[in-house]
C-alpha cells in the first residue's frame, strides 16, 4: 500500500533515526515487503537548486538537472528504509548503481507528484541488494522522470557464483577532463542534497565505519561528471547510467575519461594518483 505524505520529511531528523537502526539484525533470510510513499505537488526550492547547480557544475537552463529529482526525493528513500518493515540497518548500506531517465524536459518552476517505492530485492555474492524506484508525474499524471537506484547490504552469502571482475576503463575513452574533490566537499554538499551520512562528513566519523578518510558523495561525483560532459555535448542529459566501483577518498584528484558520440557518451572516473576506477557509465 502506498502511503501519502503532506510534505517532504526533514533530512537531519531522518539521519538521526537512521543511526538508531544499527541494532537491526536481518538474519540470513532477508525479505523486504512492498513499500511505497507518495507526495504531491513538489516544486524545487529555487535557492537549493541554485546551490546544487553551483556545487555540481550544471548550467542554469531553466530545467532540472538530470540528477536533481533523485536528490530531491532522497528523503523519501530514507523514509521508506526507516519503516519497521524494512529489516536492515541503514548505516553501512552501500551504493551500487543508478539509472536516471528524463522522459520529458522538467521546467524548474513546475510542480510534480513524486512516488518512491522499493520494488525488488535479491541475494548476490556480496549480500542483499534491492531497487528503489522514483517517478515524477506532471499535472496530467504522465511520468516525466524515472530513476532506479540499487543499494547493497553486505552480508556473507554462500553458494552464489562471483561475477567476472570488472574490466579496466576502456582505452577508447581517449578524451580527458580533470577536477578535484576537496576535503570539505562532503560537508558543503550535505545540506544541499540532504545527505548527512557520517562517512562523507569527517575523517573521524568515516573511520567509525571502516574508511581511512571521508569519502565523496557518489551522487555529487556523478553529477559533477555529468555536468562536465553536458558542457562538452552542448545539451542536457536525458538518460544517465552509472555503476560504482571504488569510493573516492577525500581530498581526491580525479580524471574523467570519456568518448563522445552522436547518441551516447561513455565515461569513467579514475583517480589521478592511484590505479582506481571510481565509477563507469553512459550518458545520452
Amino acid at each position: 500500500m502506498t502511503q501519502t505524505l503532506l510534505q517532504m520529511p526533514g533530512a537531519l531528523g531522518l539521519y538521526a533515526k537512521a543511526l538508531a537502526t544499527l541494532g537491526r539484525k536481518p538474519g540470513k533470510n532477508i525479505r523486504i515487503p512492498p513499500l511505497a510513499v507518495r507526495i504531491a505537488a513538489v516544486q524545487a526550492d529555487a535557492q537549493r537548486l541554485a546551490a546544487y547547480r553551483a556545487i555540481c557544475g550544471f548550467e542554469d537552463d531553466g530545467l532540472l538537472p538530470i540528477t536533481f529529482p533523485q536528490v530531491q526525493a532522497s528523503a523519501l528513500h530514507l523514509w521508506l528504509m526507516l519503516q519497521p518493515e524494512f529489516p536492515m540497518p541503514l548505516m553501512g548500506i552501500v551504493h551500487l548503481r543508478n539509472r536516471f531517465e528524463c522522459l520529458r524536459p522538467m521546467p524548474a518552476d513546475r510542480t510534480f507528484d513524486v512516488d518512491a517505492s522499493i520494488v525488488e530485492g535479491r541475494r548476490t555474492h556480496q549480500g542483499y541488494e534491492f531497487d528503489l524506484l522514483t517517478e515524477y508525474r506532471d499535472v496530467q499524471g504522465e511520468i516525466v522522470y524515472r530513476a532506479l537506484m540499487t543499494p547493497l547490504y553486505r552480508m556473507r552469502v554462500e553458494g552464489l557464483p562471483k561475477p567476472p571482475k570488472p574490466a579496466a576503463a576502456p582505452a577508447t575513452l581517449a578524451d580527458y577532463l580533470s577536477f578535484d574533490a576537496p576535503a570539505d566537499i562532503g560537508r558543503r554538499y550535505a545540506p544541499i542534497a540532504g545527505d548527512f551520512n557520517p562517512i562523507h562528513l569527517h575523517a573521524l566519523s568515516a573511520k567509525a565505519f571502516g574508511f581511512p578518510r571521508a569519502i565523496a558523495h557518489g551522487m555529487w561525483a556523478v553529477a559533477r561528471a555529468a555536468a562536465a560532459i553536458e558542457r562538452v555535448r552542448h545539451r542536457p542529459a536525458r538518460d544517465l547510467a552509472v555503476q560504482f566501483r571504488q569510493p573516492l577518498l577525500l581530498p581526491g584528484k580525479v580524471a574523467l575519461r570519456y568518448r563522445a558520440a552522436a547518441q551516447q557518451t561513455d565515461f569513467a572516473l579514475l583517480s589521478r594518483t592511484a590505479d582506481k576506477v571510481h565509477f563507469t557509465g553512459a550518458l545520452k
